[in-house]
């Protein structure tokens, strides 16, 4: 037993106040022991009132993530089953790819408060302050090796489909990665793969939220084309909730990936914000430019050149250059 039980007997005390003697009871601990798990809660920033004869009582939490918080009635066939929680970490990726080496089961969840070193697309840095969701999920999909790149479809899928369903937030999807709110971005995603020519060992995909941070701990050139969640909400978001309905929008839309891929698709082309639009894609030092028409079965965006042609673009960055015609 330890302090996350705790904080699950005093908050589903009834009366408020919990007895050192129940919850040592409980807990199959001394007095002692309980006195010195609220003082080291104390010290992560809950507050407590303790009341001679009445016992202790949860006044006030910090904003972080707990684990047993995020399990009570998370109903879900594979994704957050397993969890793992890091106050701090290099990248949730990196440790969830080291951890799925080492046979992690299918939906293992990573979850840090902060990363030191998270990671975006492209080799670049993922600016990481706390008040967010840093999390990277393990799969390992019986699919074709080719069909890896719609996981990352079917995250941004359930990513928008969680902020728009729970927070009523008009999140849309740019492709690839990339969750915008009022045109700007509140959400990105990237997936990192192990396999062998025939088959995928596992694949990880990385998650990062906006939620609850304050912009300007951003660097000043990604400040300007990102927001919050709390800031178009207007008010402060609750992590756990979220975290909760990602994480079951998460496995609902992985299991019909395995089942109907196709039905991913449509999802994605109903939340996307890319298709119809001119747009700029640029990558390996060069940019097309034409008309974002579509996406093929295996993900890539079907842009068509102002010469009329069709190419089939398989990653880059996309820069809306012109409003939807």
């Amino acid at each position: 037993m330890n302090k996350d039980d705790i904080l699950l007997l005093l908050r589903s005390s009834r009366a408020g106040f919990v007895s050192g003697a129940e919850l040592a009871a409980s807990m199959g601990v001394s007095r002692t022991a309980v006195w010195k798990h609220i003082k080291a809660l104390e010290r992560e920033g809950y507050r407590f009132d303790a009341v001679p004869s009445k016992g202790y009582r949860l006044t006030s939490s910090p904003d972080i993530i707990i684990v047993s918080d995020v399990r009570r009635g998370l109903r879900t066939r594979s994704i957050g089953r397993e969890i793992v929680h890091r106050a701090e970490t290099g990248s949730t990726n990196t440790l969830a790819m080291d951890l799925a080496q080492k046979g992690a089961a299918d939906g293992t969840v990573v979850i840090a408060e902060t990363q030191t070193g998270g990671k975006g697309r492209l080799g670049r840095e993922w600016a990481s302050p706390r008040g967010n969701l840093y999390l990277s999920v393990i799969l390992r999909p019986a699919v074709p090796v080719h069909k890896a790149p719609l996981i990352t479809l079917m995250g941004a899928v359930a990513v928008a489909a969680a902020v728009r369903e729970h927070l009523k937030v008009p999140a849309g999807i740019k492709w690839p990665n990339d969750i915008l709110v009022s045109g700007k971005k509140v959400a990105g995603l990237l997936t990192e793969m192990s396999a062998e020519p025939d088959r995928i060992r596992h694949i990880v995909l990385g998650i990062g939220v906006n939620v609850n941070m304050d912009v300007r701990e951003l660097p000043p050139d990604v400040r300007r084309t990102a927001t919050t969640l709390a800031a178009e909400k207007g008010t402060r978001v609750d992590r756990t909730a979220l975290l909760k309905e990602l994480l079951a929008g998460l496995d609902t839309w992985y299991q019909r990936f395995l089942t109907n891929e196709a039905d991913v698709l449509e999802a994605w082309k109903g939340l996307n914000v890319t298709l119809g639009s001119r747009v700029a894609v640029s990558g390996a030092g060069t940019t097309l430019e034409g008309f974002a028409r579509g996406v093929d079965a295996e993900g890539r965006l079907i842009l068509k050149l102002d010469d009329g042609t069709l190419r089939q673009v398989s990653a880059g960055d996309v820069t809306i250059v012109k409003e939807k015609s």
